[in-house]
């Protein structure tokens, strides 16, 4: 007699976390040049203490690419309103400026 089989269910996360990336970023500007960048979202915090804290909360610290200090974090903007909607699920509000 043939054995069963069961599939496997398989779940789907409504929010997509980001994958872990190599990025590679350019070399530093020469003495003297300025580099501006696009694309990019940036996240300001008034408390170093705060941007601390979303560097080891499990729902937050995957969206954030880079610090740049200790009050500002860089944010690729695919990923900007997932990482939105999980700093309110953590119970933040933050303040949305676009230009």
């Amino acid at each position: 007699m043939p054995k069963a089989t069961s599939k496997a269910k398989t779940a789907i996360s409504k929010t997509a976390k980001p994958k872990k990336q190599n990025y590679q970023h350019e070399p530093l500007p020469a003495k003297g040049e300025v580099v501006a960048h696009q694309n990019l979202t940036l996240v300001e915090v008034a408390d170093a203490a705060e941007l601390s804290s979303f560097l080891v909360d499990k729902r937050l610290k995957d969206y954030i690419l880079t610090t740049l200090s200790p009050t500002e974090a860089v944010v690729l903007p695919e990923h900007s309103k997932a990482f939105i909607t999980a700093l309110q699920k953590a119970g933040h509000t933050p303040k949305v400026s676009e230009f």
